[in-house]
């Protein structure tokens, strides 16, 4: 039986199951920032723990970031002692760090691409809402909490429970002008604010398709504005020719080979979804105004009363 690429990606990384108990995951890249993590190295130190993964750990400083200056005492003096703790923490546990002055730093989810570190196929987590933002490389990628920072490195694992999926597929082509942005805000129109509520939503159709990365991370970023646990697009050649090359990413055979998987992880006999909801992207549409359009290819809408929100039936 087909599988989601969402339950791909779970089944591959599942360390340990047993019944009645939630599946522990195992973690491919942790991103870690100033601000959610000085309580989680304290918690490290505190144990005489070390970080089980250091070379899978990167973090970067970005969200006390002064963007006018590169000087650490410009945001005040809370954000100072944040990044002066970051250095700290790295520097005792062998965390490789992005700081002011590397050129390599920058907004957490824009490193990651940008470097090779996020790739397809991955489970990736960092303590901030907007993960989510790495589903766009096919990657299974989702906020978590300081105690979970801590868990996660102390063991490079961490507890989860299965999430339910939902499909939604953007047909036709966007028209001039139309952004990801635009699309995106579209469907959270429709769906509502706790729509994906509980869920991981993969997103797909010739709109999507023709999205830059950069258009697929906005897209993927902005699932968490509709309460969705994650965001995903399964990789294509857009996904594979942006990360080649990439600082972090494989090099020469390693590369084809990790692109054959890839490939087969992402293949196009995906089903099993709990809910779908389909749009037509049609050639005349304007921004926010995303055809909702029913299986008998008129527009009309079914209210799920278990999720609270109006889409099709799969």
């Amino acid at each position: 039986m087909a599988k989601t690429l969402y339950k791909k990606l779970f089944d591959a990384h599942v360390v340990y199951e047993a019944e009645n108990e939630t599946p522990l995951l195992y973690i491919d890249r942790h991103l870690v920032h100033e601000v959610t993590s000085p309580q989680a190295f304290d918690g490290l130190r505190a144990h005489g723990r070390p970080v089980r993964q250091p070379g899978k750990t990167f973090a970067t400083m970005d969200h006390n970031v002064s963007t006018q200056t590169k000087d650490i005492n410009a945001c005040g003096e809370m954000a100072r002692i944040q990044m002066q703790e970051l250095i700290k923490n790295c520097k005792e546990f062998g965390v490789e760090l992005y700081d002011l002055n590397h050129p390599y730093q920058g907004i957490v989810h824009v490193m990651g691409p940008e470097q090779g570190v996020t790739l397809p196929g991955m489970t990736i987590v960092c303590g901030d809402s907007h993960t989510a933002t790495h589903g766009a490389f096919g990657a299974l990628a989702f906020g978590i909490g300081t105690s979970e920072v801590e868990h996660v490195l102390a063991t490079q694992t961490l507890k989860q429970g299965r999430a339910k999926t939902m499909k939604i597929e953007v047909q036709g082509k966007a028209a001039p002008g139309i952004t990801a942005k635009d699309i995106v805000l579209a469907i959270i129109g429709k769906t509502g604010s706790a729509g994906g509520t509980g869920h991981v939503v993969e997103f797909c159709g010739e709109a999507i398709r023709d999205l830059s990365m950069e258009g697929r991370m906005t897209l993927c970023n902005m699932a968490i504005e509709m309460g969705a646990k994650a965001g995903l697009v399964a990789p294509d050649e857009t996904t594979f020719n942006y990360v080649k090359g990439r600082l972090h990413a494989p090099k020469g055979k390693d590369f084809d080979d990790a692109v054959a998987y890839w490939k087969n992880s992402a293949n196009r006999r995906r089903r099993n979804f709990r809910y779908r909801c389909d749009f037509a992207g049609r050639r005349d549409f304007t921004a926010g105004h995303l055809g909702y359009q029913s299986r008998s290819g008129d527009f009309r809408e079914r209210q799920y009363s278990r999720s609270g929100f109006v889409c099709r039936s799969g």
